[in-house]
């Protein structure tokens, strides 16, 4: 009997709590309370991002018949509002007001250009909702706003004709972010582009870090600091929707191998249950 005990015990140790790479829980949220306008653009939000999350696998389907590859893709909005009379804002140029243009720079897979420019920017609310690669938890965000001084029309042109305004359900309409390269003075190439983004200057950088979450769906809040490190704004940066292959891909390679240890386990446990020596044993008694 004693034999028997030692198996259970054995099998016991092998099967660890449940561990889920994805579930149905409520979202994990790192959230402010904002008011106002800010407020409205988050509920919004927080009401598409669970749309998208229902529509999972139809979503799948939608951007592979857009052409564009669903593996390890995510669905991201980005609502943010500078201070016009903050002096970063205000005083960037002595003349009118700058030409904001905005990049994202995923530590570890690149820059990236939000298809758009906002003329004469004098703070009023902005609000993308972009495709783009999936961001794991733990990876830092940095989000640029700068002033493209140099603008040159033909650019612009070629850069919003490019932009695919697909529907991805009925209430998100999102466009792609286009994968840059930053030159030594400060100029943007736009890969697969053919065209350049002369010097644009820095006016303010926001700063976080991709939280945990049970479901791929999460809310970050940063403020945005000048050169001078002074406030001048806030951002909200949302994953809405995300397809991790590469989790995954992990998640059934743990679950393999917790299989591969209940089996040995369930060999060990036959092994001392039916051994002579335990056979012998239980007659004796």
């Amino acid at each position: 009997m004693k034999h028997i005990l030692v198996a259970l015990i054995i099998i016991c140790c092998a099967f660890p709590g449940p561990a889920f790479a994805a579930g149905n829980g409520p979202v994990k949220l790192i959230v402010t309370l904002m008011t106002g306008a800010a407020a409205a653009a988050a509920a919004k939000n927080a009401d598409a991002a669970y749309s998208l999350y229902q529509e999972k696998d139809a979503l799948v389907a939608k951007l592979r018949a857009a052409g564009i590859d669903a593996d390890n893709q995510a669905i991201y909005s980005a609502y943010l509002q500078l201070d016009k009379n903050a002096s970063a804002v205000k005083w960037e140029r002595w003349i009118g007001w700058p030409n904001v243009v905005l990049e994202v720079e995923f530590a570890g897979q690149g820059s990236f250009l939000i298809p758009r420019i906002d003329m004469a920017y004098q703070g009023q609310p902005i609000l993308e909702n972009l495709i783009g690669k999936y961001a794991r938890p733990g990876t830092r965000i940095l989000v640029h706003v700068l002033d493209d001084k140099n603008f040159q029309n033909e650019v612009w042109n070629r850069i919003l004709q490019t932009k695919i305004n697909l529907q991805v359900n009925s209430s998100v309409v999102a466009n792609s972010f286009l994968e840059l390269n930053t030159r030594a003075d400060g100029t943007f190439q736009i890969l697969n582009k053919d065209v350049e983004i002369i010097s644009p200057v820095c006016i303010a950088t926001a700063d976080f870090t991709v939280p945990d979450s049970a479901d791929g769906r999460w809310l970050a809040e940063a403020d945005f600091h000048d050169n001078d490190n002074n406030i001048v704004g806030k951002l909200q940066f949302e994953q809405m929707w995300s397809n991790p292959v590469i989790d995954r891909q992990k998640a059934h390679s743990s679950f393999m191998f917790l299989i591969v240890i209940a089996g040995v386990c369930f060999l060990v446990f036959a092994k001392l249950l039916f051994s002579p020596q335990a056979k012998s044993q239980d007659s004796a008694k």
